[in-house]
Parts: C-alpha cells; sequence; structure tokens
C-alpha cells in the first residue's frame, strides 16, 4: 500500500509516539510559565490555575530573543454591555517582560503589534487592569485611558438582621446554569459593565474556592433572588461582587457571610457612587469606526466632528461626523487638532460609570 501525502505527515508529526507539534505547544507553554513566574510573585497554585485555564498558544503574545521569551500577554475574549448592545472586547492579561530586558521599548512593540491584531480581528476595545500604580502611567503612553473604578466599604454585619424565610446555600449545592442566569441578567443590567461567559463564571467560582473563598445563592420561593462572591485575601474577607432582589435578602446574605467567615468585619467592593474611588482598569480604542458608529446610535441628538489620529492603527485615523445617529468617516486632511485615542475614549465614556468585577486579579 502508498503512502499518501497525509499519512506522511502524520508520520513526520510523530516520532517514537510523541506528537512533535504537541511537544513544541508544550514547551512555548513551559517559557511562558517561567517567564510569568519571575515577573509576578503568585504562588504555585494560582500559577497552575492560569495557564491550565487562561492559556492558549493562540491568544499568547511574545517576543522571543534567542529563543526564549522576553516579554508576552495573553489575550483573553470578553463582551462588554455598551447600552442597548455588547461589543466584542480583549482583556490583556499576564503582561511582562524579563527584568533583564526592561527599559527597551519591548512591552510598548508587544502591545502595537497585539493591537494591529485585535484591529484585523474586528476587536472594538481593549482593557487591562495594571498590576502597580506607577503602570497606569506606563499604559498612558500607549493610548490607554483609566475608565474604571470602583469603591471599598466597610461593613460591620453585627448590624445586619437575619430571616429564616429565605433559603442561603453555597454555590456548589446549587445548580450552576439557574446560578449563572441569574448572575448574567444581573451583571447584564449595567451598562459598561465587563461581561462573563459561562465557561468564565465557572472558572470565577472555581478560583474562589481555591483561594478560600465563598459563594452564597439566595433563594425565595423556589427562585435565585440573590448572589454573592467573597474572597479571601490579604487577612481581609471581602465581597467582591453582590446582588439581591431586596434589602432584606441582601441583608441576610451579608450576615450569612459573617457567620461562616466568622467575623462582623467585611470589605466590600462596588461600583462607585461617589468622588473617593479608586482606579482599577484602562482601555484602549481598536477600532474608532466601529465603536464611534455604536456611540452614534445610542446618542441620536448628538451632532460633532471628531479628528483622530492614532499613532499605531493608521486605519483609525479620519474625520467623524456623528449625527442623526449616524457616523460617516472622511479622510483625516489635517491632524492639528486631531485627538489622540485616550481622548477618545474619555469622549465616549464620559458620564458613564464603566465597571468590572471577578477578573482573579485580587
Amino acid at each position: 500500500m502508498k503512502t499518501t501525502h497525509l499519512q506522511a505527515f502524520i508520520a513526520k508529526m510523530n516520532y517514537n509516539g510523541i506528537n512533535i507539534k504537541q511537544a513544541k505547544q508544550q514547551k512555548l507553554k513551559e517559557l511562558a510559565i517561567s517567564l510569568y513566574k519571575l515577573c509576578f510573585d503568585d504562588d504555585e497554585k494560582f500559577v497552575d490555575f492560569y495557564f491550565s485555564k487562561r492559556y492558549t498558544e493562540k491568544n499568547h503574545f511574545t517576543i522571543f530573543e534567542n529563543n526564549s521569551p522576553v516579554a508576552a500577554l495573553q489575550v483573553i475574549p470578553y463582551t462588554m454591555t455598551f447600552f442597548d448592545a455588547k461589543i466584542d472586547l480583549a482583556y490583556l492579561s499576564a503582561i511582562c517582560t524579563h527584568p533583564d530586558f526592561r527599559k527597551r521599548g519591548l512591552m510598548k512593540k508587544l502591545l502595537e503589534k497585539t493591537h494591529r491584531q485585535l484591529f484585523a480581528d474586528g476587536i472594538y476595545a481593549a482593557f487591562l487592569i495594571p498590576a502597580y500604580l506607577y503602570l497606569f502611567d506606563v499604559y498612558e503612553k500607549n493610548d490607554y485611558q483609566t475608565i474604571f473604578y470602583h469603591t471599598k466599604t466597610s461593613i460591620n454585619a453585627g448590624n445586619y438582621c437575619f430571616n429564616n424565610d429565605y433559603k442561603i446555600y453555597e454555590y456548589p449545592e446549587a445548580n450552576k446554569h439557574d446560578a449563572f442566569k441569574y448572575f448574567d441578567r444581573k451583571m447584564s443590567e449595567r451598562n459598561c459593565c465587563i461581561q462573563h461567559s459561562f465557561s468564565d463564571f465557572e472558572i470565577v467560582c472555581e478560583d474562589i474556592y481555591n483561594s478560600g473563598g465563598l459563594i452564597l445563592i439566595a433563594e425565595y420561593k423556589n427562585k435565585i433572588a440573590g448572589i454573592s462572591f467573597v474572597l479571601q485575601t490579604n487577612n481581609n474577607t471581602v465581597v467582591n461582587e453582590h446582588f439581591a432582589e431586596t434589602h432584606e435578602i441582601s441583608d441576610n446574605l451579608i450576615k450569612t457571610i459573617s457567620r461562616k467567615i466568622e467575623t462582623n468585619k467585611l470589605l466590600r467592593i462596588g461600583i462607585p457612587q461617589q468622588k473617593h474611588c479608586e482606579p482599577l482598569g484602562m482601555i484602549r480604542i481598536i477600532s474608532v469606526e466601529k465603536m464611534l458608529r455604536r456611540y452614534a446610535e445610542k446618542h441620536r441628538c448628538c451632532n460633532k466632528t471628531i479628528f483622530v489620529k492614532d499613532s499605531v492603527i493608521a486605519e483609525n485615523n479620519g474625520c467623524y461626523t456623528i449625527s442623526n445617529a449616524e457616523c460617516i468617516k472622511l479622510p483625516l486632511e489635517n491632524s492639528h487638532n486631531a485627538w489622540n485615542i485616550s481622548r477618545l475614549a474619555q469622549f465616549i465614556f464620559g458620564g458613564q460609570t464603566p465597571y468590572m468585577s471577578l477578573m482573579l486579579n485580587e
């Protein structure tokens, strides 16, 4: 029997029972993990968890030198509610540069490469969470704008009451699809809010329990009526996300958390409701025309002409006229008064309260 081209290819891919492509992929993953460990101080358990759940070779952008990765980041697809629609975003995670190769412009180069690829993929915007405060300035130089904030409020659970009319139990005992359905509905009610898919929801829940936290479900009349995500970080009990149909259900969840954790001192993270808030994340507009068209559809009374100059994605350069719920793009003839991408983000999200939570960043 003659060997076909396909059989010959398969024979070449397998040598002594080892799939060469798989071996190469495994080697690349091991190199990515080594660079991550060098740049971050996360414990071994979290690193193994992160790379088993988040890493894919396709979405891992890397710069190599002498066959070793010196700068890398992972792109994770997300959606965000943008008024009455959901738009495709990319979350840039595990962004790092080898200590011996910093201050050489490698990360700038890697971000530019990533942004151009995201534009080709039709992504509206990229967002990230700086690991350290000084990095906000670094990413701002790469056209990122801080739009995500959160507040931290101390709670004394001793002031809350408990009512036996509600059934409260932990997430593993619940139907996970029903729990996600409720969570997804509540998250989708928020405008400019990063959304979680079902698979991402499962990853978040697993991470919370791996780190000693818990997830509580409140049920009323056989229907889910509340959910709380609780983390244990830096000796603090943190209510990272919290939904409830009534104030009474909310109080019952808080009281149950304090009983299970055996402390009345809780820290709740939430959407900024006042001027005193902390910066959390940044965004970079990737497709200006797509974003402004969506903006125009939801701002029918807006009449404005915007000149945009993008130093990385030339396709974004242009004169954009917003009027009568439409956005028309014309060539950019004079860039003298043009906005940069960072200023454009300020315009688009100004007056809104963009928010994200449960991003494995705690």
